[in-house]
């Protein structure tokens, strides 16, 4: 995983932020679960002056959908993400190539995990 560049980084651009530790036994970033998210804003912590940034993070909500929070994280904590092209691959399999086609895919009975394609269709990202 790479960082972010912390003074490049701009509000709208997506990002990864770790989500869930798994394994907690494990070091490093092995054993964590990570989510997309769109940056808010750059900030400093009040605390030690630290770069953060301020995310709206996709959370799991159901098999196709998904809920939103926000929340700061240290810049050390957020990476840099190739899900556009992971999403763009996936779709191209399947012959997905408009917003509506995905809408209408993602309702069929046997597709699931769908929901962080669809947070970057609906945050502007894919189509």
């Amino acid at each position: 995983m790479k960082a972010i560049n912390f003074g490049k980084l701009q509000a709208g651009e997506l990002v990864q932020v770790p989500r869930t530790q798994f394994a907690p036994q494990r070091y490093g970033w092995n054993g964590w679960l990570f989510s997309e998210a769109v940056v808010i804003r750059k900030a400093r912590s009040k605390k030690n002056n630290k770069p953060m940034v301020v995310v709206e993070m996709r959370t799991p909500k159901s098999s196709n959908d998904y809920g939103t929070i926000e929340k700061a994280f240290y810049a050390e904590y957020v990476f840099q993400t190739n899900a556009v092209n992971t999403a763009k691959r996936f779709l191209a399999e399947d012959g997905v190539t408009t917003k509506e086609e995905f809408y209408k895919f993602i309702e069929m009975d046997d597709v699931t995990g769908c929901d962080w394609i669809k947070f970057l269709v609906d945050k502007g990202f894919l189509f």
